[in-house]
């Protein structure tokens, strides 16, 4: 199972947003912290939905996001929108992280998730 954090409420973002520091090389990077708030503030979630947001890095294929999901006798729906967040490291290094959109009976459920493999440039 990958380290993944389940978010309802701007109760528990507040909570993830204190606990960040002690994330280490997992650190969730504040451009994406600003996206968790701002998808929360927007109620666009419903009463039954949620975010999960991907502590670790995923393969870019189906199995990896069904099992960051982890609601295996369900069957999930992925819509075809992904947005993508850039971010920047300290050191220049630039990421990606994807906001994903997928339906699951009544739920909307978002994953934010970032993936490995990834080649790392610098802008000039």
């Amino acid at each position: 199972m990958k380290r993944a954090v389940r978010i309802k409420t701007v109760s528990q973002w507040h909570l993830l947003k204190q606990l960040n520091d002690y994330l280490g090389k997992r650190k969730v990077p504040e451009e994406v912290m600003r996206k968790i708030y701002h998808i929360l503030c927007s109620k666009k979630l419903g009463k039954k939905g949620f975010l999960i947001l991907c502590l670790d890095k995923l393969k870019d294929d189906w199995c990896g996001i069904e099992e960051a999901v982890g609601m295996y006798p369900n069957k999930i729906k992925v819509q075809e929108d992904i947005d993508e967040i850039l971010t920047r490291s300290r050191r220049g290094k630039i990421r990606s992280w994807y906001v994903s959109y997928i339906k699951m009976g009544g739920q909307r459920i978002q994953l934010i998730y970032t993936t490995k493999g990834q080649s790392a440039y610098r802008e000039e």
